[in-house]
């Protein structure tokens, strides 16, 4: 069930928006081995935000997932700026990643929960 959300301060057109969502989805599909059908991704662009002071492109990125293994975050925090970097050019060192193992009895999904 992960959860993909990338908040940026660039201005995306919505193909363009449309297209890094498909592209979002099957990347955080193959870094977390998890099924596309289970993704869900979000995509905010032209959000106002400014980071160290200046409105040079940046990110804010959430990634909640159950059972997220946190020892995985620092290998996926490199994966997810290059993908930033590559795909919006937004630079590692612009992005904000916060990294959410979520409970499955606290989150509910087609009437019911994920315990």
């Amino acid at each position: 069930m992960p959860y993909f959300s990338i908040e940026t301060n660039k201005k995306i057109d919505i193909k363009d928006t449309e297209k890094l969502m498909r592209k979002a989805s099957r990347f955080l599909a193959e870094m977390m081995t998890k099924p596309e059908q289970a993704i869900m991704v979000a995509i905010k662009p032209g959000t106002p935000l400014i980071f160290g002071g200046t409105d040079d492109p940046c990110a804010f990125v959430r990634i909640k997932a159950l059972g997220l293994d946190k020892g995985k975050c620092p290998e996926f925090s490199g994966k997810v700026c290059g993908f930033l970097e590559k795909e919006i050019g937004v630079p590692g060192n612009r992005v904000f990643i916060e990294f959410t193992d979520i409970d499955g009895e606290t989150f509910g999904y087609n009437g019911d929960t994920l315990a």
